[in-house]
C-alpha cells in the first residue's frame, strides 16, 4: 500500500512540477530571427520575435538593440499577435549586439523583459526571418491542446488513485464467507 501511495504522489507532484511552469510563463519567446547567438550577415534590418501568448499593443512594448559599442536604440515596434518585429537602420558594423526586449503579454497583462545577443559579420549568411503565420502562434503550443492533456493527465491520476486505494478487504472478506 505504501508503495501505491508513494507512486500516485510522484504522479502528481510530477504534474504540479511539469505544469506549474507553463502556468507562470509571461510572454516567453518561442522562437527569434535573427536567434540568440546566432551569427547572422546580409541585410539585417529588425528583429522577429514570436511567443506563446500574444502580446498586446501597448505604450510600453519595447524592443532596443546594442550594438557592439555599447550604444542603445530604441527599435520601431511592431506588435502582430505573436509575432513581434523590432525595425532598425541595416546593421553595417560587424560585431555582438544584443537584443533588449520588454513587453505586455495579451493573457494577464503582465510586463516581462529579456534580453539575447547575436553578432552580425557582413559575409554571413542572413537570418531565416520568421513567417507571417508566426502571428496566429506556432502549432503545438500550450492553450486548448495543453489544457486538455492537462485534463486527461489529472483523469487518469484519479483513477489510478481511486484504484489503488478502493477498499479491497470487504470484497476478499465477502469471497471467504462464500465459500
Amino acid at each position: 500500500m505504501a508503495v501505491a501511495i508513494a507512486i500516485v504522489l510522484a504522479l502528481l507532484l510530477s504534474l504540479l512540477a511539469v505544469f506549474s511552469g507553463a502556468a507562470g510563463a509571461h510572454a516567453e519567446m518561442r522562437q527569434s530571427a535573427p536567434r540568440p547567438t546566432q551569427e547572422v550577415g546580409g541585410v539585417v534590418n529588425r528583429v522577429e520575435m514570436e511567443f506563446r501568448e500574444p502580446i498586446r499593443p501597448h505604450e510600453n512594448n519595447q524592443v532596443v538593440l546594442e550594438y557592439p559599442d555599447g550604444t542603445r536604440i530604441q527599435t520601431l515596434v511592431i506588435v502582430d499577435g505573436h509575432l513581434v518585429r523590432g525595425r532598425f537602420e541595416p546593421l553595417t558594423e560587424p560585431g555582438d549586439y544584443k537584443v533588449v526586449w520588454g513587453l505586455v503579454d495579451d493573457t494577464d497583462n503582465d510586463w516581462t523583459t529579456e534580453e539575447f545577443p547575436f553578432t552580425y559579420d557582413p559575409s554571413a549568411a542572413a537570418p531565416e526571418w520568421l513567417p507571417e503565420s508566426a502571428a496566429g502562434g506556432s502549432e503545438g503550443g500550450d492553450g486548448i491542446g495543453g489544457t486538455v492533456l492537462l485534463v486527461v493527465i489529472i483523469a487518469v491520476a484519479v483513477a489510478l488513485a481511486a484504484w489503488l486505494f478502493w477498499p479491497r478487504k470487504r470484497k476478499a472478506a465477502q469471497l471467504k464467507r462464500r465459500r
